[in-house]
C-alpha cells in the first residue's frame, strides 16, 4: 500500500492512504473558483488532476506514533457497511494501512476527529456498529457534533451519518468534545479552523524546533494557497473558510519551516513558499531521507 512518512522530533507520522477516486469534472468540486484560471492550474499541479480534467480525490487518515501512545488522525471512509459507499467507489483501505504499519486498532488511544464529514468519520465504527477503536478517545469539536446532531433532525442522510458513526461513540461515553484551540499535551495541540464545517479542526505536532500540521480540509487544492478565497464545494461557510486559509497563510509565513500535511493533494507532505513559483513545496525521499515513499 503507498505511503509516505515523516518524522518530527521524536514523532513519526505516515499518511495512509485510504482512497483514491475520480470525482467528476475538477470545476465541479470547486464551483467557486473561475474555471479556466482552475483548469490552468493543471501545469503547476498535474497530480490533482485526471485524463479528463477531474479532480482526483485522495482520502488519508494520520497515524501519529509518539513516545507516549499512538494518535490516529481521521478515520478515512470507512468499511463496506459506510455511510461513505453511498459515493465511494470502494471501501477504504486504513485498517490494512495500520497493520502494514504494525499497528493494531485497539492500540491506538486517541482519535482526532478533524470534522464531520463521511470521508473522515467514515471509519470511527466497526461492520458491527461499535467503536472501531476500542481504547480511544474521539476528539471533535463542539460545533461540529452539535452541528451535525441538529442537522440530524433534519435530513435523512445526516442522521444516518449521525446513527452510525457518532451516537455510538457518545453512548459509549468515548467522545471527548473541546471547544477552540486546545493543547491535548506538550507534542499535540489542536486548531480551531471553521468555515469548512463549524467545528473544522487542524492538528499541530511540535516537537523541538520541529514543527508539522495536519491541515485536514483547510486547503483541498494547492492552488488555494494562492487563492485562498477559491472555496472548495463542501465549504459550508465560504467566507470563513477564507478566512481560517488566511490565518494558516500567515502562520505558514511566520514559521516556513513547518511541514504541511494537506489530507486531499496528491503528496501528503510539503511545505509553504511564497516565493516560489509553485507555492506547494512537496517534502519528498530526495529532499529529506526521513520521508518514505513505497
Amino acid at each position: 500500500m503507498p505511503f509516505e512518512e515523516i518524522s518530527v522530533g521524536d514523532v513519526r507520522v505516515r499518511a495512509i492512504l485510504d482512497l483514491q477516486s475520480w470525482e467528476g469534472p475538477i470545476v465541479d468540486s470547486f464551483p467557486g473558483a473561475p474555471a479556466e484560471a482552475l483548469l490552468a492550474e493543471r501545469a503547476r499541479y498535474p497530480g490533482v488532476y485526471g485524463p479528463d480534467d477531474e479532480w482526483i480525490l485522495r482520502v488519508r487518515a494520520w497515524l501519529v506514533v509518539h513516545p507516549s501512545g499512538i494518535l490516529l488522525m481521521d478515520t478515512g471512509v470507512g468499511g463496506p457497511a459506510s455511510p461513505s459507499m453511498g459515493w465511494a467507489p470502494e471501501p477504504g483501505s486504513l485498517m490494512s494501512g495500520l497493520a502494514e504499519a504494525g499497528t493494531a486498532a485497539a492500540d491506538v488511544d486517541t482519535v482526532v476527529l478533524s470534522h464531520v464529514h463521511d470521508d473522515h468519520i467514515g471509519g470511527t465504527t466497526d461492520e458491527a456498529g461499535a467503536p472501531a477503536f476500542p481504547a480511544a478517545r474521539y476528539v471533535i469539536q463542539r460545533a461540529d457534533l452539535e452541528w451535525q446532531r441538529e442537522g440530524a433532525r433534519e435530513k435523512d442522510e445526516d442522521a444516518t451519518l449521525w446513527e452510525r458513526l457518532l451516537a455510538p461513540l457518545e453512548e459509549r461515553a468515548q467522545l471527548d468534545t473541546v471547544e477552540g484551540d486546545v493543547e491535548l499535551d506538550a507534542r499535540f495541540g489542536l486548531r480551531h479552523a471553521p468555515g469548512h464545517t463549524p467545528g473544522h479542526q487542524l492538528l499541530v505536532v511540535t516537537d523541538g524546533d520541529q514543527r508539522l500540521i495536519v491541515s485536514a480540509d483547510a486547503f483541498n487544492h494547492p492552488a488555494q494557497l494562492d487563492h485562498p478565497d477559491w472555496p472548495s464545494g463542501p465549504d459550508a461557510d465560504h467566507d470563513l473558510a477564507a478566512h481560517s486559509r488566511r490565518a494558516l497563510l500567515e502562520d505558514l509565513r511566520e514559521r516556513p519551516d513547518t511541514i504541511l500535511a494537506p489530507t486531499h493533494f496528491d503528496r501528503a507532505f510539503g511545505r509553504f513558499d511564497p516565493d516560489a513559483s509553485s507555492p506547494w513545496v512537496v517534502v519528498g525521499s530526495d529532499e529529506n531521507p526521513a520521508t518514505q515513499r513505497t
